[in-house]
Parts: C-alpha cells; sequence; structure tokens
C-alpha cells in the first residue's frame, strides 16, 4: 500500500502539470520481476527523489523510462503522448536527457567537445553552441572548458556529465547517483547546482542517490522503492516516518 502526501519540502508551491507519467510498469529479467507495476508522476518543474535499498530497482525504472532497455509491460508518457515503444533516441530528442551511475564520458575530448554531444539531441537543432555554453557555463566548467575529461577529479567529472545532458534543453533530465565518489562539500555543491538548474532551465528533474542529505534536501517529494514495488510517495520529511520504509532499510525489527 503506497502512503501519499500532498505538497512538497523544496518548492515554494506545488507544480501541478503531470510532464511524465509512468503507469504499471513491469520489467522482468527472465524469472526475476525487477519492477513490478510501478505507477510514477513527475509535474513540471518538480524535483522527485527516488531512493530504496539497494536492488529495489530505482536505475531499472530510469533506464525504462529514458529507453536504454524495453519495459515488459506498461505504459510511459511524455507531456501527455505516449513514449512507451519510442527509441532512446528519438526520447532523447522529445526532451528526456540522462546520466550515468558509472560515468560514460570520453575520456579523450575536452570538457567542451564532451558537452557539444549532448546538443546532438536538441531538436529544433539550432541555437547548438549557445545550448552548449550555457550548460558550461551553469555547471561552472568555464575556466575547465579546453581540458581533457580524464585530466579533471571525479567530482568535476561529474558536472560534465550533467552538463553534457543539459546541452540538449531537456524537459525531463534524469539522474543516477550523481553524488557517487564525493566528499562532503562537493556533495553540497551538487545540491545547489541542482537547484540552479531547476531554475535556471525549469526542467523536471528525477535524482537517484544513497546520500539521503542530498535527495532529501533537493527534492520536493520523494518516492520509494523496494524490491520493485512503490512503498511511500510524499514530502521527503516524511519518508522515514512511516514503518514500511524504515523496514526496506533496516529490516523488520
Amino acid at each position: 500500500m503506497t502512503d501519499t502526501e500532498v505538497g512538497g519540502a523544496a518548492a515554494s508551491a506545488p507544480p501541478v502539470a503531470e510532464r511524465l507519467i509512468v503507469h504499471g510498469l513491469v520489467r522482468r529479467f527472465g524469472g526475476v520481476t525487477a519492477l513490478a507495476g510501478v505507477d510514477l508522476v513527475l509535474h513540471t518543474g518538480e524535483v522527485l527523489g527516488l531512493i530504496g535499498p539497494n536492488g529495489s530497482g530505482k536505475t531499472t525504472l530510469l533506464n525504462c523510462i529514458s529507453g536504454v532497455i524495453p519495459n515488459s509491460m506498461g505504459t510511459v508518457e511524455l507531456d501527455g503522448q505516449d513514449i512507451t515503444r519510442w527509441s532512446r533516441v528519438r526520447r532523447a530528442k522529445a526532451g528526456l536527457a540522462r546520466t550515468f551511475q558509472n560515468l560514460q564520458l570520453f575520456k579523450d575530448l575536452t570538457v567542451r567537445e564532451n558537452v557539444r554531444v549532448g546538443t546532438h539531441a536538441m531538436y529544433p537543432s539550432h541555437g547548438r553552441v549557445q545550448a552548449m555554453e550555457d550548460a558550461i557555463e551553469l555547471l561552472g566548467l568555464e575556466r575547465l572548458a579546453r581540458m581533457v575529461v580524464s585530466e579533471l577529479p571525479n567530482g568535476h567529472q561529474r558536472r560534465v556529465e550533467i552538463a553534457r545532458a543539459l546541452a540538449s534543453r531537456p524537459k525531463v533530465l534524469l539522474v543516477d547517483e550523481p553524488a557517487a565518489g564525493l566528499n562532503d562539500a562537493e556533495t553540497a555543491e551538487l545540491r545547489l547546482l541542482l537547484g540552479n538548474v531547476r531554475l535556471a532551465q525549469g526542467c523536471s528533474i528525477i535524482v537517484i542517490d544513497h546520500d539521503m542529505s542530498l535527495v532529501l534536501r533537493v527534492a520536493d517529494r520523494v518516492q520509494v522503492l523496494d524490491e520493485g514495488h512503490v512503498i511511500f510517495v510524499g514530502a521527503p520529511k516524511n519518508a522515514f516516518q512511516q514503518r514500511n520504509v524504515v523496514e526496506a532499510y533496516l529490516g523488520a525489527q
């Protein structure tokens, strides 16, 4: 049973338009059901934190939404249009951008070259150079733009991957474990950057991270998965007041 709260923690007023709707999403890998009929709603301009213990299906859900892998059942809608059968490339051009838990940068290219790759998903395609420069500036990478990515520390590489995703000027940004490998100071900077992204570009964001201090402070709402099921949707401050959420993380007492 899903507990649902009304209202967000970070926004001054809860968004009302439904930008992304996932309904009844199922994903099976052989005899293993990774997602067991997941529903999700992401509002325009909202940051939704997607949390849950290891193996709960979080990354699989983002993979299905972005078209990295097909779902077994269910639907995905973007701005009221059913995109369930669309290719990954078509979804990107429609406004879905994605970062990954394991960095997938072109390590021998510069920061600017990596970010420019992201502009190829823009539709329409005019204004690509400006979109690239805007993303670089928004993520604070101007002074590093000519550096080869492999020469950068992990925290800055994370910024490059986010900037590359934003270069397409997406409607929805899916961010998977952006704080992985970051220290406390870098995580605090990342939290501010995600807030700036929402304000500057107006895109909706789904963020997965095991750093609860990041997710609970940046998200308007959180959705908790456990073994492929949604067990809570609501205000971040209420998530860990739910017995089923605590048990999912710590085990039944």
